[in-house]
């Protein structure tokens, strides 16, 4: 009777098992998070619109798109396990890697690359002096206030200007890019970081000339890079719906970065960064940073996989991360680099790296109004 006993509790508790592993597997929406005020985040306008993601998604899947203002945002939501796949920049995307006592996470392919031309921008009030050089503009932010989103890639950036040029503001004020904006605009900020489209917006070139770009990524050799991170637990437990994902995520790239998709990729995202000018759109990805500032002819390039310097500027980030603090962790801890899959993907697909490059064109190339 025991041993009768004893195999029908070892029985149940297989089923247990088994129902349990079914429902760990068995899953009917990948939830997205992206950033619409973001241009790391314009191709997934493309893929909601011109539903790529379809192609690659088994039937009865579908894909929720929630939309954020911030990578840190997104990076909590993933760490939460309220989302399995997120858009951000390289930093948000390492502070979520480095706390696995919440959640795992992979970084699993890139999303563009520049030389600090979209995040590592310096703005400064329109009646600023005009500087003669990147340092001049830097070493005048002494004693002045100054902001960024604290956790951001602009925030990293402002900090690495200050370290290097020795600068110490006046403040140095943790402010979301709306606030920076209404800030700016009631004067009450001498300068801040934040990213495009909203500098564009706000910006000399074609914007509203509340300020003007005063230095790049450059100043401080900090390249700009968007990373696509998923839950560890995503990839793993469903290693088809992560490939597909990020099929759909190539093929949205490869549409974003043809020229003659340039205003139709706008016009798509224009319908979820609503309010934001399509000019300003336009210009964010597609316009040119001016030499004089520390412009590049290069806006931004795709690299897709983790090329030498996605990875190099990783190990940086990690590195500079520990420096300051944020994290206790030094450099990326085991399996959370990994672009297995989109390696994979170049390879059937006969691509290599990068993918594509966009070329800044000037303000009177812009076909918005």
């Amino acid at each position: 009777m025991k041993r009768f006993r004893s195999a029908v509790v070892l029985g149940a508790a297989m089923l247990c098992l088994i129902v349990a592993s079914g429902a760990a597997f068995a899953l009917d929406k990948v939830i997205v998070g992206y950033q619409p005020y973001d241009t790391i985040s314009y191709q997934v306008a493309v893929n909601q619109e011109l539903g790529i993601w379809k192609k690659y998604f088994p039937k009865g899947v579908t894909v929720e798109f929630q939309p954020a203002l911030q990578g840190s945002i997104i990076s909590n939501n993933l760490l939460a396990g309220k989302q399995h796949i997120g858009y951000m920049s390289v930093m948000p995307a390492t502070l979520a890697a480095t706390k696995p006592e919440q959640a795992k996470m992979k970084m699993v392919a890139s999303l563009g690359m520049s030389d600090g031309m979209r995040c590592s921008l310096l703005l400064v009030r329109k009646d600023a002096p005009q500087f003669k050089s990147q340092e001049e503009a830097i070493k005048w932010l002494d004693g002045k206030i100054v902001a960024a989103p604290k956790g951001s890639a602009a925030d990293q950036y402002l900090l690495m200007l200050f370290d290097k040029y020795k600068v110490k503001p006046k403040e140095y004020l943790n402010q979301s890019i709306e606030v920076i904006g209404s800030n700016f605009r009631i004067k009450k900020l001498d300068a801040a970081a934040m990213w495009e489209p909203t500098i564009s917006r706000v910006g000399d070139l074609v914007g509203e000339g509340l300020v003007r770009i005063a230095a790049t990524g450059t100043a401080v050799n900090n390249p700009d890079l968007g990373i696509l991170i998923m839950r560890d637990d995503f990839v793993t437990q469903h290693p088809q719906l992560a490939e597909a994902w990020i099929r759909s995520e190539l093929e949205a790239q490869q549409y974003l970065s043809d020229p003659k998709n340039y205003t139709k990729v706008i016009e798509m995202v224009a319908k979820y960064a609503t309010g934001m000018p399509k000019k300003a759109l336009w210009y964010s990805i597609y316009g040119q940073i001016p030499a004089s500032v520390g412009g590049t002819k290069e806006r931004e390039w795709k690299p897709f996989i983790f090329d030498s310097k996605v990875l190099k500027n990783i190990d940086d980030v990690y590195a500079f991360l520990y420096k300051e603090k944020r994290t206790k962790v030094a450099k990326p801890l085991p399996g959370t680099i990994d672009d297995s899959i989109a390696q994979k993907i170049l390879k059937e697909k006969k691509l290599k790296s990068p993918i594509a490059v966009i070329y800044g064109q000037p303000a009177s190339a812009v076909p918005f109004k």
